[in-house]
């Protein structure tokens, strides 16, 4: 008995050294554990943040590296995943930065930017519905990231559903009432709808949001044409003229060729010919190699009956454009201001051999056949022309005079 209560004392003795033991070298154990992983989230942040500075200044195999040793410290951040999907779309290795991105949604459902930068690459491989779907997450996880929407509305345009691009963009309207893009963007559509006055309004408010926005201001002169609204397209444009002189800084200025074009027919729709020849005369000048300067300058040096001058125009259209029928149905014209209907009629019959379904080129040559009373040839072409073009309002009235 005396030797059992010797051992019952020793085993609890023995036990409780046991425990002291073992209690701290497990802490010590957990503590070192923890340090470890702070010094790893550590270092993968330092790696983290010179990939991050690597990939901003264009060293893409360096960000690389950098960001693959954060992600062997630390795999479960999202952010890392993304930048290295970033840079994998940098380098066109799409599919690895495909991966990348779903690695980071993985770590992190809610990280706006996986979503967005996945959708830069299925638009890049024509995935257009995948593209729209990514874009639209990014921007209902980061609402206040106004490239999020804009990207999903310019898939959208781009893919012709404009009702839809629309309704994305109007109920954003209020909260981004001053972003340029939006109006811009907004302006686009109705432009692709033929809804030209409703995009102007879109452009001017983009204009006067930020003046500087690149080439809104073209659109603007553009949509104001193409609504009939002239008089303001001519006060745009002579603008945007006198900016680029401003700009030139005493140097000859170069304005724009959209400007000069719309300044010039928002002057010969107004009736100022004249003025307007000028505006050609210029446009001619600074870009000789545009045929619409030529066209323009010809149609209304006939209308001023500067005969010397449309011929000389009309001659440099035909030898920059010999395959379009404008430049021969131009010299046909001519040609029957000169009364040489001879001519004309060769002119305007090489015009629809080049452009045999221009309803311009049918309309001039049934015309000039009338001039030279072969009616029943005229009748031919001018029903050509109509059934090309049946809103052809001359070509109908001519028709409505030979039949009655």
């Amino acid at each position: 008995m005396r030797h059992a209560c010797f051992h019952l004392p020793l085993a609890a003795a023995l036990a409780a050294c046991l425990l002291s033991a073992c209690a701290p070298r497990t802490a010590g154990l957990e503590a070192r554990k923890d340090a470890d992983a702070r010094f790893r989230r550590t270092t993968s942040l330092v790696s983290f943040d010179q990939a991050r500075q690597a990939f901003e200044s264009g060293d893409l195999d360096k960000a690389r590296r950098e960001v693959e040793a954060a992600i062997s410290r630390s795999d479960t951040e999202a952010r890392y995943w993304s930048l290295l999907g970033r840079i994998e779309l940098e380098a066109r290795r799409l599919e690895r930065a495909v991966s990348a991105f779903g690695r980071a949604m993985e770590c992190d459902p809610s990280l706006a930017e996986a979503y967005y930068y996945r959708g830069v690459v299925h638009q890049r491989i024509g995935a257009a519905d995948r593209a729209v779907e990514d874009y639209l997450k990014a921007s209902e996880l980061d609402p206040d990231r106004i490239a999020y929407l804009l990207a999903a509305a310019e898939m959208l345009v781009t893919g012709r559903r404009l009702d839809e691009a629309r309704g994305l963009l109007l109920p954003k309207l209020a909260h981004f009432e001053h972003n340029a893009a939006v109006h811009e963007l907004l302006g686009d559509i109705a432009s692709l709808d033929e809804n030209h006055r409703a995009a102007a309004r879109s452009y001017e408010r983009s204009m006067m949001i930020d003046p500087d926005a690149p080439l809104v201001s073209e659109k603007a002169v553009s949509a104001l044409f193409r609504a009939g609204e002239w008089q303001r397209c001519l006060e745009a444009a002579r603008r945007l003229r006198a900016r680029a002189v401003a700009g030139a800084d005493g140097q000859l200025a170069v304005v724009p060729a959209d400007v000069l074009r719309h300044e010039g027919r928002s002057l010969a729709m107004l009736g100022r010919h004249q003025e307007a020849r000028t505006v050609f005369a210029e446009y001619a000048r600074q870009y000789p190699e545009d045929t619409e300067a030529w066209r323009d300058l010809a149609t209304v040096s006939l209308k001023l009956e500067e005969v010397d001058r449309a011929q000389w125009a009309a001659e440099r259209l035909v030898t920059l454009a010999r395959d379009e029928p404008a430049g021969y149905t131009l010299r046909g014209i001519v040609a029957e201001r000169a009364r040489d209907l001879d001519s004309a009629i060769r002119w305007h019959v090489r015009a629809v051999e080049v452009g045999p379904d221009s309803p311009e080129a049918a309309a001039a040559l049934g015309l000039a056949l009338r001039a030279a009373g072969r009616e029943q040839e005229a009748l031919q072409w001018l029903r050509r022309a109509l059934d090309l073009d049946p809103g052809f309002t001359v070509v109908a009235r001519a028709l409505g005079g030979m039949v009655d």
